[in-house]
């Protein structure tokens, strides 16, 4: 089941500087911008900030904006700002042209949250969506863009080359899966977290914490690992289970800024769990949810929707009644049964076994071995505990005064549209009849046919004698 969960970092904000003319590093012309993921649904909008100048020989450039650009409120603000690490200086011979100049104290993240705040009415070109699912603009003047989409979250702060490739930090893919979903009492089913490496650019700490919880009809087997890239990095990791040893609770805080794992790598985290005989009949569920950092500005995190996994056990309940019509509710006592299923294309016979010291179900090719199930007063009786599928209802002992099946009554078990709120089909119910009086089988054995036919035969006698007298009466 593949599913990808987009972080709340729905807003690329991006400065791109695309820089031309320089006679070493430039070309004339005019630049592009594309994004190489965008989010379905969202609008990216291209800003112009600041303008490129070039020296008369073209051998060097610096970033201009002019005291009418509807952006130079907002950067001489910032620039104000204590340890901005930007300064404007005025251009000599001009009246109203800035010279943009940084320092190492300047942090390219904070500058785009600035400009976050202030887009909201500013002039900007929408992006256009290509047929190789990209979004682009051309034929932009050359300058240093702010790439913003529609809902506003934060992104990093870059400078590339005239034509800029930009991918968007809304992609944070978590999902979760599992092996099987249905099972019988006493299985192990694994579980699979995936993600990747988030772009952790300008941020001075990141945060990537897995909280997984399951239901109490799964038991973890605390064997949780983890790999980046494909290289088991559980050590790096911290792991932290609940302290009650009966719980099923754990988080996995992965350093992904501290040991600068490759940004995009897939991070894959493993475990698993036994199902419990508390699974029996419920949809148990196990849950996990990611919180990652959002904002290189603050601490803030955002937390994804819970990713969450089924599994689940079945049973067969056996209704034991006396075959009267239509009427099922004489119920019948001291019926035995066993179960069993086919494997091996039908050519084996495995019996239920029920497993008290370790409560599981397992299953035996030996008879002897089966467990036997008898119904009550209520007529009722039940096999626990099974994963989906095709089974045999075995009569062994018939309730006294009634006559043993003959043949095994099959049963199909199929919870594949059980949810929480409707457990139905995780319970099946078997109406199984017993008849009374002689038994007449079909092969095998005379059985009570011996005694029909020869008092047939003494009857046919009885006629034959009475009429020959009666003849030979006559004739005297």
């Amino acid at each position: 089941m593949m599913k990808t969960v987009k972080s709340a970092f729905s807003l690329l904000l991006a400065l791109v500087l695309t820089l031309a003319l320089s006679v070493t590093a430039f070309a004339a012309g005019n630049g592009s911008i594309t994004v190489d993921n965008p989010k379905t649904g969202e609008t990216y909008t291209a800003y112009k900030i600041f303008d490129v100048t070039y020296s008369d020989d073209k051998s060097a450039y610096s970033y201009t904006i002019e005291d009418n650009s509807e952006w130079f409120s907002t950067v001489k603000t910032y620039a104000e700002t204590e340890s901005s690490g930007l300064t404007l200086t005025k251009a000599s011979g001009t009246e109203n042209t800035y010279v943009v100049t940084t320092t190492d104290a300047f942090s390219a993240p904070k500058f785009a949250a600035a400009l976050k705040e202030a887009v909201e009415g500013k002039n900007g070109i929408t992006l256009t969506a290509g047929t190789d699912g990209t979004v682009s603009i051309s034929n932009l003047e050359l300058g240093y863009y702010f790439v913003a989409s529609s809902t506003g979250a934060l992104c990093n702060l870059t400078t590339t080359n005239p034509s800029v490739t930009i991918h968007d930090k809304n992609d944070i893919p978590f999902e979760k899966t599992d092996d099987q979903t249905s099972v019988d009492v006493g299985q192990t089913v694994n579980y699979t977290i995936k993600g990747k490496v988030p772009d952790y650019t300008g941020f001075t700490a990141y945060t990537y914490l897995i909280a997984d919880e399951m239901s109490d009809g799964l038991t973890f087997k605390k064997d949780v690992k983890v790999t980046v890239g494909g290289v088991d990095k559980t050590s790096d990791c911290t792991v932290s289970y609940d302290v009650n040893s009966d719980a099923n609770k754990f988080t996995i805080s992965v350093p992904v800024l501290d040991k600068k794992y490759d940004i995009g790598a897939e991070i894959k985290v493993t475990y698993s769990a036994v199902v419990n005989e508390k699974a029996v009949a419920k949809v148990e569920r196990n849950k996990a949810t990611l919180t990652y950092s959002n904002d290189p500005t603050t601490s803030e995190t955002t937390e994804t929707t819970p990713e969450e996994e089924p599994v689940y056990s079945a049973k067969i309940v056996i209704d034991k009644y006396a075959a009267d019509g239509t009427d099922t509710s004489k119920k019948l006592a001291g019926a035995q049964f066993i179960l069993y299923k086919l494997d091996n294309g039908g050519a084996a016979k495995q019996y239920y076994k029920w497993n008290e010291t370790d409560k599981k179900v397992e299953w035996d090719a030996d008879k002897t071995k089966a467990s036997v199930k008898t119904t009550g007063e209520n007529g009722a009786a039940s096999f626990d505990g099974l994963a989906d599928g095709t089974y045999y209802l075995e009569e062994i002992v018939a309730p006294a005064g009634y006559n043993l099946l003959k043949d095994p009554v099959e049963v199909t078990v199929n919870g594949a549209n059980a949810t929480s709120a409707d457990t139905s089909t995780l319970t099946e119910t078997k109406g199984i009849a017993n008849q009374t009086g002689a038994l007449l089988p079909s092969t095998g054995g005379i059985g009570t046919t011996i005694f029909y036919v020869l008092g047939g035969l003494l009857v046919v006698g009885a006629v034959v004698l009475l009429v020959t007298k009666k003849r030979m009466g006559g004739a005297k």
